[in-house]
């Protein structure tokens, strides 16, 4: 059984409960913690008593699971009085037509008690079904709640830490607090404390100036750090930010190309986004001096990577003599959804609501071709459609001369929109995520399952494979891997490039281009992962690190099916520790390179050894 959740220090952990014992004892209040100094913020009052009880991780997911089932089928009842609904109007016109002349006076009365009965058997389902959703709404958000924790949880020890790190720095810090009482699912909150630990020490020791710099700068000599967090479109934001000197891009910049991960030109192309990324990479900093407390290289590659396990992002934002603010986007809880549910080719599908831009119906002479592709203009700017039917594999629909149902989804990296036109909206409601059977593996632009409220079974969409197969499909007028043949009959090798950064991608499909390859793209491991077995590839090129599915898990993804088990494979990593190079090899990759090989020919020279020029008979992996 998994540890209980950690109480905070003002109340004592409650003493083992027997198995027998459905409760545990009161927990003992302990003395209040010290008064903060004048450089922390204000410490919340002592808080009430509570009482406790242990519970297995087991027994309580599976109680949550139950008690969410629970709740789903109470909604049943609903369709069982709309049956019952049918046959009060079937009763009643069949005593419309006993009314006629010549009817029995004793069918009469019996179609009219037949009518009392079912009158009072409706009111009682209708009492019924609001009792029964009502018990089972309140006891699936009890047990919901009894997975939460407030954030605070997760920051008691971080004002004296704040302080004993400013004061052996010589500087003035005072950390405040905000949002302490959202919350979190305990298993995310438990991991968030490392982090967040990291990110602050880093903010007093890197970002903060000292006292006298400041002071020459018009800055008030006590430095402000914020630990922030908040609930915002279904996902919790954790916000860490300084006044302090902030980070400069140029330096880090010199650093890139210093340390050879990447030419002068191609890290001159570099956006600050772009450039801020680095700085999770192991072993990467910019310190000047490595202390006690941090520039070793160490810390954010484990926030990034802390992060990213959990199903969330990372973000740095900076201004030089401002501040920096690392922003976190995390799940709140991996066991309910809000969702819009839509359907597609008669079937339901269900589309997150924070992944979700706008719902729009389009009338025919809103949407216009440009370039042969339709769009439409949404807040002043032109948005490709493309019909979720295509982008999902069922057959085309009948042409319609009515309105159009679109979904706007937006794309987080670029900000480009795509409209996906489905055949109607469902609606809105609140769903139980079932993992997919892991024997299916990962199905393309599919992420999770659930029930509707009827019982029969939703498909919720994976929007980053969405989004990755639409825009594939507007830019390249093809679905990713539709492959192409030269009029002499010989296809050109086909090589699949999966990194999550926009610029390498770029980097490594002009260089593949130029030799005369047919180049695709994938934006991380799962998308990579889902066009490797829709297409016919000779090469497969992929970074480390990557949200959803990172690249060692990609290449045992791909050794793991015979299908690929000839597929050539070279990891292309900032990463460059013996460690590194060992685990992509042990994965299966056939080569490790970092990405100063840009910079030479080292890159197209081990492409043209693994697979030959780009001109092809029929060599490749077939999907």
């Amino acid at each position: 059984p998994a540890a209980p959740p950690a109480a905070s220090p003002p109340v004592a952990p409650p003493p083992p409960a027997a198995p027998e014992t459905p409760t545990a004892p009161p927990a003992a209040s302990a003395s209040a913690p010290p008064a903060p100094s004048v450089s922390e913020s204000p410490a919340p009052s002592a808080p009430v008593e509570v009482k406790t009880v242990r519970v297995t991780a087991d027994n309580l997911d599976r109680m949550m699971r139950l008690a969410g089932e629970m709740m789903i089928e109470s909604r049943r009842f609903q369709s069982m009085r709309s049956r019952a609904e049918s046959l009060k109007t079937q009763l009643l016109d069949t005593g419309d037509a006993l009314d006629g002349p010549g009817t029995a006076t004793v069918a009469r009365e019996l179609v009219g008690r037949a009518q009392r009965e079912l009158v009072s058997h409706l009111a009682a389902i209708d009492d019924l079904a609001r009792r029964t959703e009502e018990v089972s709404t309140a006891l699936y958000h009890s047990v919901l709640g009894s997975r939460m924790r407030p954030f605070q949880d997760a920051t008691v020890g971080f004002p004296r830490m704040v302080r004993d790190v400013a004061k052996s720095l010589g500087k003035q810090v005072r950390l405040e607090i905000v949002g302490g009482g959202v919350a979190v699912d305990r298993d995310i909150l438990a991991k968030l404390e490392a982090p967040l630990n990291h990110m602050l020490r880093n903010a007093v020791d890197h970002g903060i100036e000292s006292p006298e710099v400041r002071a020459a700068a018009g800055k008030d000599p006590t430095a402000r750090l914020v630990l922030e967090a908040r609930h915002q479109s279904g996902m919790l934001v954790v916000r860490v930010a300084d006044d302090g000197r902030g980070i400069d891009p140029e330096r880090i910049r010199e650093k890139v190309v210093a340390k050879a991960l990447a030419g002068r030109e191609m890290a001159a192309g570099m956006s600050a986004a772009e450039l801020y990324e680095f700085l999770f990479l192991p072993g990467f900093s910019t310190a000047s001096q490595v202390t006690e407390i941090s520039g070793r290289g160490v810390g954010l590659d484990v926030v990034l990577s802390t992060v990213q396990q959990i199903g969330g992002t990372a973000k740095i934002e900076s201004s030089v003599g401002k501040g920096t603010t690392f922003l976190l986007r995390l799940p709140v809880t991996l066991s309910v959804l809000r969702a819009a549910t839509v359907a597609i080719d008669g079937e339901p599908f269900a589309f997150p609501l924070a992944r979700i831009e706008r719902v729009v119906r389009l009338e025919p002479d809103e949407i216009v071709p440009v370039e042969g592709r339709p769009q439409f203009t949404l807040d002043g700017r032109s948005v490709g459609l493309v019909d979720a039917r295509a982008v999902l594999g069922f057959p085309a629909a009948p042409a319609s001369a009515g309105p159009a149902s679109v979904v706007v989804l937006g794309h987080g990296r670029d900000g480009d929109r795509y409209g996906l036109v489905v055949d109607r909206f469902e609606g809105e409601s609140d769903l139980v995520v079932r993992p997919l059977d892991p024997r299916l593996g990962k199905v393309p632009c599919i992420g999770a399952a659930s029930l509707l409220e009827n019982g029969d079974p939703l498909l919720i969409v994976d929007v980053n494979d969405l989004v990755a197969s639409v825009r594939q499909l507007l830019v390249e007028g093809r679905l990713r891997g539709g492959g192409a043949k030269s009029d002499a009959g010989r296809r050109k090798r086909r090589i699949l490039v999966v990194d999550d950064s926009l610029t390498v991608r770029e980097v490594e499909r002009q260089l593949l281009s130029r030799l005369g390859y047919e180049v695709d793209v994938a934006v991380d491991g799962a998308d990579g992962w889902n066009a490797i077995r829709g297409a016919r590839y000779d090469l497969l090129v992929s970074d480390i690190d990557m949200p959803r599915m990172n690249g060692i898990e990609l290449v045992r993804a791909v050794r793991s099916d015979g299908r690929f088990a000839s597929l050539p494979i070279v990891i292309v990593s900032y990463k460059d520790r013996p460690e590194d190079r060992l685990a992509g090899l042990d994965a299966g990759a056939n080569v490790y390179l970092t990405k100063g090989a840009f910079q030479d020919d080292t890159f197209a020279a081990t492409v043209r050894d693994l697979i030959g020029g780009p001109d092809a008979e029929g060599s490749g992996a077939d999907a």
